[in-house]
């Protein structure tokens, strides 16, 4: 088993070796050259979302979010929750609980924006590239979640390594290597898609992004596996994932500024589940929409 997982590592990093060898860096138009520093940024492109100006004051938001998703991946009904979001900004690096705080009618808020802890690595011409680490807070169980199939999973330090290639500023690709910092719950993951977005009038922006998103087994079998424990609880047959394509999904949303400190948003994602995840007896519907509505307020300490 061990071997195996360590063969899922490997394959990621030749996946990625691939999407950056691919990338066609001569075919975009020149731009003026930027001094090739640590978070240096391109005045021709806009500041990613991940990205802020390295200014000495301290910028917060604060908000609220509400969902309405599947209960589980893979699970047939739907849930509402509603949670706050907060952020805090400074120096080019960030702490947030939820992508609507880092939502902008320049930038959007796309399904794959980060929280946590994010910053710049080093940006130059059309590349820009950075890191980020979450906590994830596992999962704790109750017995109709073993019904379904589901396992309990422990809290751990989630690590990202980002790369976006900006084909024109409105237009680019972004890859994220995603992993499990110390070990507990073992998955790796690689996010690739595509953002798109396209100012409606002042103040007012539609965005749109595709991708699809690879999976280690250790990962794919975290939520879609069943073992004996599994199996005992729910009754359904044993189950153990292979790495692989775990899903495509698209999104489409809208991103409002009615003042300098307000800014809403509205989203709607689909999500198809694929390969190993889509074949698991856990998942009892393939297809999962999701719908996401939030607010902020951002302000400023001098």
């Amino acid at each position: 088993m061990k071997d195996r997982y360590r063969l899922d590592w490997l394959r990621l990093w030749v996946l990625i070796g691939l999407v950056i060898g691919l990338l066609p860096v001569g075919s975009a138009p020149a731009r003026a050259q930027a001094a090739n520093t640590p978070g240096a940024v391109v005045n021709e492109l806009p500041a990613p979302a991940d990205e802020e100006p390295e200014l000495d004051e301290v910028r917060f938001t604060i908000g609220m979010q509400g969902t309405y998703s599947p209960n589980y991946s893979g699970s047939d009904e739907m849930g509402y929750a509603m949670a706050p979001a907060a952020r805090l900004v400074w120096r080019g690096y960030s702490i947030s609980t939820s992508s609507v705080t880092r939502a902008s009618s320049e930038t959007g808020s796309n399904r794959t924006s980060e929280t946590g802890l994010t910053g710049p690595l080093y940006r130059t011409n059309e590349f820009a590239f950075g890191f980020g680490a979450s906590i994830n807070r596992g999962r704790d169980i109750g017995e109709e979640d073993r019904a379904n199939g589901l396992k309990s999973l422990p809290a751990t330090l989630i690590g990202r390594m980002r790369m976006r290639y900006y084909f024109n500023p409105d237009l680019v690709l972004t890859a994220t290597l995603v992993g499990d910092l110390l070990g507990k719950q073992g998955s790796l993951e690689l996010p690739i898609g595509l953002g798109w977005r396209h100012p409606l009038r002042r103040k007012l922006l539609f965005h749109a992004d595709i991708g699809l998103t690879f999976v280690n087994a250790r990962g794919m079998d975290n939520n879609y596996g069943i073992g004996p424990q599994e199996q005992a609880a729910s009754g359904l047959p044993l189950y153990r994932p292979d790495a692989g394509l775990r899903e495509v999904a698209g999104s489409v949303g809208l991103v409002g500024e009615p003042s300098e400190h307000w800014v809403w948003v509205a989203r709607l994602t689909l999500v198809k589940l694929l390969g190993p995840a889509a074949d698991s007896p856990i998942v009892k519907q393939t297809f999962q929409p999701s719908i996401l509505v939030g607010f902020a307020y951002r302000f400023t300490l001098h």
